[in-house]
């Protein structure tokens, strides 16, 4: 495992902790987490406005916390093309219900999507969007900050009604 290794697995451990602490400390301590993550969105962006392709690539290369860098903040990553990969593992699944997810743009890690066919107007489209959504693409891309969902004026309606998959495994010991 490298330095960069034991720093990230320390920082998602760190994490957990302050996810235990009570809700007031915890809304400042991630206010101040999103500040400095907005300071280094800003800083970098600027800075990879000045460099040429060759040179990103070249820096980008050269170690694997500055690739890492320059994946979290998107420094020369097409972000509407890395948000749009992100979801080809959830199209499947919204396809299959009659819907369809469009990456209208992507910008600083927040992507504006379209929700259309059936997810127009579903009342279903925000746990969509929260729970296979929002997950593939923190998943899949780094630099991922936030969805913003173009409003739909389609009248809402249930869910479409398809049949539930049951999965059978072994009964648990003791049952």
């Amino acid at each position: 495992m490298t330095d960069l290794d034991d720093l990230l697995v320390r920082l998602e451990e760190l994490l957990a902790t302050i996810e235990q602490l009570d809700e007031s400390v915890r809304t400042v301590v991630f206010e101040l987490l999103d500040g400095v993550d907005g300071l280094h969105r800003f800083a970098l962006g600027a800075m990879a406005a000045e460099l040429d392709d060759a040179t990103v690539a070249r820096l980008r290369a050269r170690h694997p916390a500055v690739e890492w860098l320059f994946d979290a903040y998107a420094v020369g990553v097409d972000e509407h093309a890395a948000a749009d990969a992100a979801l080809e593992e959830v199209r499947p699944y919204i396809h299959s219900h009659g819907g369809a997810v469009e990456v209208l743009d992507a910008s600083g890690g927040i992507v504006r999507l379209r929700l259309s066919g059936t997810c127009s107007g579903c009342t279903a489209s925000d746990a969509t969007v929260t729970e296979s959504i929002e997950q593939a693409l923190r998943e899949q891309w780094p630099g991922f900050v936030a969805v913003d969902v173009e409003v739909d004026d389609a009248p809402a309606h249930p869910p479409p009604s398809t049949p539930t998959l049951v999965q059978i495994g072994s009964r648990p010991p003791g049952l």
